[in-house]
Formats: structure tokens, sequence, C-alpha cells
């Protein structure tokens, strides 16, 4: 039987850079999708599209896990996430050390540009998911 979750990833990032053959590439964790276009703006512009499409598909399912929780599957990608994933987990550390609560209430997702050791830009949002109990 196929398990079924009723609720959403607790994180989503969506990611554009530019790949090493010159196009401009997206993808999203954790739904293991990806585009290539010309231009940054269309990259951005088509994972954005592909991310609204692929969560409607995920609601109308009920989130199945095999297609609501995967790992990137392209190396660069992944190569790339992982320097993300770095300055994610930095910038969430560095907003629960200066502002506590307003971390914790917000709501929008963070924007993020990489510089340094990748050049990259992207989002990443932490969506509502069930309170458990310590029973």
């Amino acid at each position: 039987m196929k398990e079924i979750i009723e609720k959403t990833p607790k994180i989503i990032i969506e990611v554009v850079y530019k790949s090493k053959d010159k196009t401009w590439r997206g993808f999203c964790s954790p739904f293991d999708i990806s585009c290539t276009a010309n231009t940054k703006t269309e990259a951005v512009k088509k994972i954005g599209e592909l991310v609204e499409i692929y969560i409607d598909g995920l609601k109308k399912y009920a989130y199945p896990t095999n297609l609501t929780i995967k790992e990137l599957s392209d190396t660069e990608d992944r190569t790339i996430f992982n320097e993300v994933l770095k300055y994610v987990i930095g910038d969430i550390t560095s907003k629960m050390k200066n502002d506590f609560e307003k971390f914790q209430l917000e709501k929008e997702s963070s924007s993020f540009r990489l510089t340094n050791k990748v050049k990259a830009m992207g989002t990443y949002l932490f969506l509502p998911t069930e309170i458990a109990s310590f029973a």
C-alpha cells in the first residue's frame, strides 16, 4: 500500500544559478523539479511556475511521500544545494539569535543571494506542520 502523508514538507528551497554550461538552472528541494533557461529572469519565472503546478498536484493527491520528499537527481544541482543549505542553516541561526520572536512569527519566504563559493540566488520557506505532543 502506498504511504500517504496529510501534510506538506517542513521547508521548501528554490534556487537559481548559472550552470557550468552557461545556461541558467532552477531547482526546488525537496521536490526534485528543475528547469533550464537562457536568462536568470526566465529561470526564476520557470521554476516558480513549476513549483506552483507541482504543489497543486501534490495537494490533489494528498501529498504522496514518493513525490513530496525527493533527493535532487542532478549532480550540479546537488552541489549547489549543499552550499545553499549551509547558508540557509546559518541564516536561520542568525535570525533566531537576533530576533527570536520575529523569526518564529514570520510567515513570508526568506530570500538569499550567494556570491562566494557558488553564485546562486533563491528563497526558502517553512510551511505549517502539525504540532507534535511529547506524550
